[in-house]
Parts: structure tokens; C-alpha cells; sequence
């Protein structure tokens, strides 16, 4: 564990984890949070802008709400915007600890509703009424653009299923492959002639 920039009373102004997470004193994070250009959003509330977008449907499958998640944060807000959800390529695909222990978070106080097995194709991830008061100003403070492209995105990652989302993810971000118990399934075409 690294330390960095004592004060007069030898106060810890910083520390940085193995995980590579920096904890600040509260000093530090005052001068970094000035620092800070624009306004980032949370994943946590990311999560919540992607399930309001359709309020009344479903995201079904953890997997599929983990690629909508990645998806969201990496194709509709710009990255820089949005606080970094430490995807890594995993069983099945970029996976995130954060953002399953947001998840959990959310549901414990009641902003998602989860129903169905866990980690199944039938789990269930929707917004509460709660949770839609609480993320309404912020959907409605994003420019007009954004809040088209949200919910058509969405709309259309939900037609794509699990199947057809994992093959996309598998496409588009072929890195994330690498750790996948999936791969031979979803093995990229490789197009072209022989040699003869």
C-alpha cells in the first residue's frame, strides 16, 4: 500500500490500494473534486438511467444487464462522463465487481426490482417507483439526443436477447473473449479465400 502527501499533523492524504483504488482524506478529495472537469455520472445512476429508459420492460439475465451496463457506459455516455466501472474480461465476457455489487446495492434499497432464479436467463432487473423518482430529473436533464438514442439503444439491446447480445459483445469487443467460457461457441468468422 502506497501512501502520498502527509500534512502537518501527519494526516494521510491519499492511499492507494492493490486493487489500484485511491482513498482520499476528505481535504484531497475536496481539491481533486475541484479539479474534476464536467459532471461524471455514477454507475449507479447509469444503472438506473439504462432500466428508466424502459420503465415497463425487464432486463432479463445478469448477463445481458452486465453487457447493457458495459454497453451504456462505453458507447451511449462518453466514458470520460461517466465513472469507470473496471470491466474485465471474464466467463462471459467484460464483467464488472462494481457494478454487481451496485446491483446488489440498488435492490437492498429499493430503487430495482430483482425477481427470478439468480444468474439465470429468467432473473429479472427492473426500476421501481422508487427508483424512478429518484433518477427522473437526472434522465430529463440529459440533452434531448441522449435520451433518444437511451431508450432506442435499449429497446434494441433487448430484442437482441442473450444469444445475440453475447455475440455482438463477442464481435465488437473481441477482448473480451479471452477468459470466456464461451468461446469456442462464439468463435470469430474469419472471411477471406483459401490458398488452394
Amino acid at each position: 500500500m502506497e501512501t502520498k502527501g502527509k500534512t502537518n499533523s501527519d494526516t494521510v492524504q491519499e492511499k492507494t490500494y492493490p486493487d489500484k483504488s485511491v482513498f482520499y482524506s476528505f481535504d484531497k478529495a475536496q481539491a481533486v473534486y475541484k479539479e474534476m472537469s464536467g459532471r461524471k455520472i455514477l454507475l449507479t445512476d447509469a444503472i438506473l438511467l439504462l432500466l428508466y429508459a424502459q420503465p415497463d420492460n425487464p432486463i432479463f439475465g445478469a448477463v445481458s444487464m452486465m453487457k447493457q451496463i458495459f454497453l451504456a457506459t462505453h458507447e451511449i455516455f462518453d466514458s470520460d462522463g461517466v465513472q469507470d466501472g473496471r470491466f474485465v474480461p471474464h466467463y462471459y465476457g467484460w464483467y464488472s465487481f462494481l457494478v454487481a455489487n451496485d446491483l446488489q446495492n440498488l435492490e437492498f434499497l429499493g430503487f430495482i426490482i430483482r425477481k427470478g432464479k439468480r444468474n439465470t436467463k429468467l432473473e429479472q432487473f427492473q426500476i421501481s417507483e422508487k427508483g424512478k423518482q429518484y433518477i427522473k430529473d437526472l434522465f430529463k436533464s440529459l440533452p434531448q439526443d441522449l435520451q433518444t438514442t437511451l431508450k432506442e439503444k435499449r429497446k434494441g439491446w433487448d430484442q437482441l436477447g442473450y444469444r445475440g447480445m453475447l455475440r455482438y459483445m463477442y464481435t465488437k469487443y473481441p477482448e473480451s473473449i479471452e477468459k470466456s467460457k464461451l468461446k469456442e461457441t462464439y468463435k470469430p468468422i474469419k472471411w477471406g479465400r483459401s490458398k488452394g
